[in-house]
């Protein structure tokens, strides 16, 4: 038997979340296939351990040094990061973040707040016009 949170999270999971983990920059996954060389698959073969959903990929990285390197590279083959990324922190939540893209916490624990991405909505998108943007 799970608790409510566990349920709350493989719901959230299920309904196309992704879990933070470590720094995590998340990609739209339409933006990827548009702007990438090779598209989704060409960004699997030069990223084989990315995550992946009906909707969002995602890189993550326990260096924000390796992270920002690995942005640059994705960058330097041509994809628009300001307009499909978002970077977030497994303790502190958004870094940088892009219309596209909700980053939210699940619960209110000091060190766990449960940081999830998902693709936004387009009413979500159109109400919240915020932009893309570095935070802190």
């Amino acid at each position: 038997m799970y608790d409510l949170e566990t349920l709350k999270t493989m719901h959230l999971r299920a309904s196309g979340a992704v879990r933070i983990v470590f720094l995590t920059a998340v990609f739209v996954r339409a933006g990827v296939q548009a702007g990438y060389p090779g598209g989704v698959p060409g960004f699997r073969k030069d990223y084989p351990h990315a995550r992946e959903d009906r909707d969002l990929l995602t890189v993550s990285s326990m260096s924000s040094g390796e992270l920002g390197d690995i942005l640059d590279a994705i960058a330097a083959k041509g994809l628009d990061l300001v307009s499909c990324c978002a970077v977030a922190d497994v303790f502190g939540g958004p870094l940088e973040t892009c219309d596209a893209i909700e980053i939210f916490s699940t619960r209110d624990g000091f060190l766990d707040r449960g940081w999830m991405a998902r693709l936004r909505s387009a009413a979500t998108q159109a109400s919240d016009d915020q932009g893309c943007r570095r935070h802190g």
